[in-house]
């Protein structure tokens, strides 16, 4: 994905361009940490809020926040000052950049994953499956899988220095020396792990959908919380239920599939670096959207929220919160689709 034979002017970037990269950079940097920082300090101060969903979403957050809180000022500086950073320091950097995302591409596997545990299983085999133990297992070896991919190009040779470093911005990070998108391996790698995880949040929550489509009990898919006594004649609980559902695929898609096909044609072809930069920036949105995404629908997470800004913010943890039921739609349900079957059964 180099471009050596490019002449120099192909590297020169406006300095209008510049300064809107780099302020981009900054307001997702700010507004990322600050809503994930939010949210993992919800999770702990709120012993209601402990479950292993959360710790899923939380694994999420802690790494958004290796792009947002990390990586991104320093790309922020080096594109506004183009001042350089050391050898070492800059594949560190970087290093912490793959980090982020595999962890965070993961971790949306896991969550979804739970949740279709949840609502299509029954509440014994969630219990089984989710215990405290198995969960931390589950979030190490997402850190230790992204590890694993990240070691062949921390061992792989640096690439030469291009000839208009100290000029190039956002589109440095497909082709400056030791890149982790410039890098064949590291790009391929971060293709297959976008393709995969997007195959198993896709299968969740198809599933989850159809499940919840043929049942009587509507379940709100974001909080895991049956919605008890509804009449059945009630088709705003099922448009936003497809909607939340199809907010949560929709966002993922739209934030990784552009850049997923960026990496695997530009393993093959040249692109436009106009579009790389393009996809990349839109992929950079989804570790701001993350926390916001998966939680806020969920009623937990709100009055925890509105527990902190009425000023309980250093008493969070005693702050009473109701618990989540885990009932799933397959204890809930009998074997017919019926609901007239349902209704006699039940009566």
């Amino acid at each position: 994905m180099r471009n050596d034979s490019a002449p120099l002017t192909s590297c020169e970037v406006g300095r209008s361009i510049r300064i809107s990269l780099a302020t981009t950079y900054t307001l997702m940097c700010v507004f990322g940490t600050a809503l994930n920082l939010l949210v993992i300090y919800l999770v702990v101060s709120f012993k209601k809020l402990r479950t292993a969903s959360n710790a899923f979403i939380v694994n999420g957050c802690v790494a958004d926040l290796l792009v947002c809180a990390f990586w991104m000022p320093h790309e922020a500086v080096f594109i506004s000052t183009g001042t350089a950073f050391g050898d070492g320091y800059h594949a560190f950097k970087e290093s912490v950049l793959f980090l982020g995302i595999t962890v965070s591409l993961f971790s949306h596997s896991l969550i979804a994953v739970n949740r279709y545990v949840l609502i299509t299983k029954v509440p014994a085999t969630y219990l089984s499956l989710y215990q405290k133990r198995h969960t931390e297992w589950m979030i190490t070896a997402s850190w230790l899988l992204s590890l694993a991919c990240l070691l062949p190009w921390l061992t792989s040779s640096p690439y030469p220095k291009e000839r208009c470093s100290d000029l190039q911005v956002a589109t440095s990070l497909f082709t400056r020396k030791k890149s982790v998108l410039s890098n064949p391996f590291a790009a391929g790698t971060l293709a297959l792990t976008i393709f995969a995880q997007t195959v198993v949040v896709l299968y969740c929550y198809f599933k989850i959908f159809r499940r919840v489509q043929i049942s009587v009990k509507r379940v709100s898919i974001l909080n895991f919380q049956i919605v008890n006594n509804l009449p059945y004649s009630f088709p705003r609980k099922d448009k936003r239920l497809g909607f939340y559902v199809l907010a949560v695929c929709c966002i993922f898609l739209i934030t990784t599939e552009p850049l997923l096909w960026v990496l695997f044609v530009g393993l093959l072809i040249k692109l436009p670096m106009a579009v790389r930069t393009a996809s990349w920036m839109v992929f950079c949105t989804l570790f701001v959207l993350n926390p916001f995404l998966y939680t806020w629908k969920n009623e937990e997470f709100r009055r925890s929220f509105r527990s902190v800004v009425r000023g309980e913010f250093w008493r969070g943890s005693t702050v009473g919160v109701e618990p989540v039921m885990i009932n799933t739609i397959s204890h809930l349900l009998p074997r017919q689709n019926s609901r007239r079957a349902f209704l006699g059964e039940m009566s």
